[in-house]
């Protein structure tokens, strides 16, 4: 969407029960501070859960209140308020905005507030509700608040999800592709939607079902049933992925097979190392190439994959357009991983930094085709910088239950995956 240069502010509340900080996934990267606050089941993802006690403190001043801006967020009230309270102060006695809106409670409503100037725009669900012209001697803003009519405690009472701060009035039809912004699916190979070669996936399995686990250590006695068997420590074989696809081509025979050709190729393409990356940096383990399932705006699922079979097509030629069905089963050797984020707006943020303490030895994938093989020690710390500007996803694989300490200026997006 045009308007994510204008983000400022983007707080998801995917975190898990017992976070103490929510990640900003804004450039920004102004996370929140929390205190008291819970995580459950939200309108997308977890939210955060406010129960009056508890606040989310976010330190650096992201957003000039003297410029057009939006907020705009998820909310659910409790069933302590009946009501939304929209207030934006001014300097002066008696110089503000406020809106009393009457919602459900336990029902999720998208609430957005546009200051363009002097006009201040109200929005339910993707509908204005008001539309306000605060006197021009009122000058800017000097405070907005979104608060429940519980008055019996200083501090928030409900559910908040998706909050973003833009500065930018977003006009109505932007406000509506934020309240449609659920991701589409889609499948990437290196960072390349399949459709590019105008393959679709009608069906993909392995990417979230149990994996298998190796044969543990086990002892048979006699005179005794059965068997001794040690599962203090469950180790896990490659991931198997099947995807079914079929590519639709028109132009005829050649251009089916050049189109089929140039995305098969990718599966066996040599990585090419972006400019500006450091001597010494590795490429990827030969063959692994990043296969990235779209499913959500900040949470996609990542597998470091190779192709080790043929891969047979189903078609009939035609001299206009061919559709072929094909099966692709990819591997993927390590399974088991954690994946950050890391988002590179200049040079000053480049660096991703992790410190890490375990006896396994563990592999980094920094999202660039560049790896680090065999980390491991105690109070570890790995740096990587990106050439270019860019969103990073760093793939951390191993086994990753035993890791002891880690500590990262990266967004933790899945802890286990």
């Amino acid at each position: 969407m045009a308007q994510e240069q204008y983000l400022v502010l983007h707080l998801p509340f995917d975190e898990a029960e017992g976070a103490a900080t929510t990640y900003d996934f804004s450039s920004n990267r102004a996370d929140g501070v929390l205190t008291n606050a819970h995580f459950e089941a939200g309108k997308q993802g977890n939210c955060i859960n406010y129960n009056g006690t508890a606040k989310c403190e976010v330190q650096p001043s992201v957003l000039n209140l003297s410029k057009e801006f939006t907020l705009c967020a998820w909310v659910k009230l409790h069933e302590v308020s009946e009501h939304l309270i929209v207030l934006v102060n001014y300097s002066g006695v008696d110089h503000y905005y406020k809106s009393v809106i009457a919602l459900q409670p336990d029902t999720w409503y998208f609430v957005t507030l546009t200051r363009d100037g002097n006009v201040l725009c109200l929005y339910l669900n993707g509908s204005m509700l008001e539309r306000a012209v605060v006197p021009s001697s009122y000058g800017n803003p000097i405070g907005v608040s979104i608060a429940q009519d519980c008055y019996n405690t200083e501090l928030g009472h409900g559910c908040v999800d998706e909050l973003k701060l833009y500065q930018k009035a977003l006009s109505q039809e932007e406000l509506m592709d934020e309240l449609d912004n659920t991701k589409q699916l889609a499948y990437l190979l290196d960072g390349i939607d399949f459709k590019t070669y105008g393959v679709c996936v009608s069906k993909g399995k392995g990417f979230t079902d149990g994996l298998k686990m190796k044969d543990p250590l086990k002892v048979e006695f006699n005179g005794y049933h059965g068997e001794a068997i040690d599962l203090t420590r469950p180790r896990f074989e490659a991931r198997e992925i099947t995807l079914e696809c079929f590519i639709d081509k028109a132009g005829g025979k050649m251009a089916f097979v050049q189109a089929m050709m140039e995305f098969l190729e990718q599966f066996h393409a040599k990585h090419q190392l972006p400019n500006g990356t450091p001597a010494g940096a590795e490429l990827c383990a030969a063959g692994l190439h990043r296969l990235t399932l779209d499913i959500h705006p900040t949470k996609p699922l990542i597998y470091e994959v190779y192709l080790p079979d043929a891969t047979n097509v189903d078609k009939e030629w035609n001299d206009k357009r061919m559709i072929g069905t094909f099966t692709l089963t990819l591997r993927e050797p390590e399974p088991v991983k954690r994946v950050l984020k890391h988002m590179r707006t200049s040079e000053a943020n480049k660096r991703i930094s992790i410190t890490i303490t375990t006896t396994k030895l563990v592999n980094i994938y920094w999202g660039d085709g560049t790896t680090t093989q065999d980390v491991c020690g105690t109070n570890v710390t790995v740096t990587h910088d990106y050439a270019s500007n860019g969103e990073y996803y760093a793939v951390i694989t191993g086994v990753i239950e035993e890791i002891e300490a880690f500590a990262t200026n990266a967004i933790v997006v899945w802890n286990k995956l």
